[in-house]
């Protein structure tokens, strides 16, 4: 059987498969610690990021890292460690459309990946969820301020969102897009969204009245 490529990197003085191996045994503290140091000298490293921001994860302080996972981003945009984590704590906020575009993304960078399954099984205490986008009546803009933020823009995300019930995150898609490319057909589905939407809202004001 061959030796496990993170035993090997680490007996070799590799420090983040070090990391990597206090992450495995579930000693936190120990991995934050060791990447924490290493990295003032080796502040670009990925795979060290990785390893800490995960290791935060687990440990519980989602807010640091959610900020290693987005410095992640900054270096590595197609990282699927960093997107996926990052969709388990957006659905854990209760942000589920962002969530769902950080999903869509892995699956967009690569359809086959296995990515989706955390490689670490969850701790005991963690409520377990399962993320489905109902369709429902959405609140008006003035109720909830600004549209979140989506990360990944693209037809195909504003199309899933379209179809879970979400048409005002969706139509902000389209609008960004249409304006962005100036393509007649993204105008075109824009309008029409739009417009759908304009008639949803007056229907839901003639039954409440």
């Amino acid at each position: 059987m061959e030796r496990d490529i993170v035993v090997e990197l680490s007996s070799k003085g590799y420090w983040p498969a070090t990391a990597m191996e206090y992450l495995r045994k579930r000693e936190y503290s120990k991995a934050v610690e060791l990447c924490t140091i290493r990295l003032k000298d080796y502040p670009d490293l990925v795979s060290g990021r990785v390893v800490l921001a995960r290791a935060l994860y687990h440990s519980g302080q989602s807010e640091s890292a959610e900020q290693e996972f987005y410095r992640v981003l900054r270096r590595d945009p197609d990282n699927l460690v960093a997107l996926k984590y990052l969709g388990d704590l957006k659905f854990g906020q209760g942000d589920e459309a962002t969530a769902f575009s950080y999903y869509m993304k892995v699956l967009e960078i690569d359809p086959q990946t296995g990515g989706l399954a955390s490689l670490l099984e969850q701790e005991e205490a963690q409520k377990t969820h399962v993320l489905t986008l109902k369709r429902g009546q959405e609140k008006e803009t003035s109720k909830i301020g600004r549209l979140r933020e989506i990360p990944f823009k693209t037809e195909t995300m504003g199309d899933l969102l379209l179809k879970q019930g979400h048409s005002r995150l969706a139509l902000e898609i389209f609008r960004e897009l249409a304006d962005e490319s100036q393509d007649q057909r993204l105008v075109e589905k824009y309008e029409k969204t739009r417009q759908s939407l304009n008639m949803k809202e007056k229907n839901d004001v003639s039954k409440s009245n």
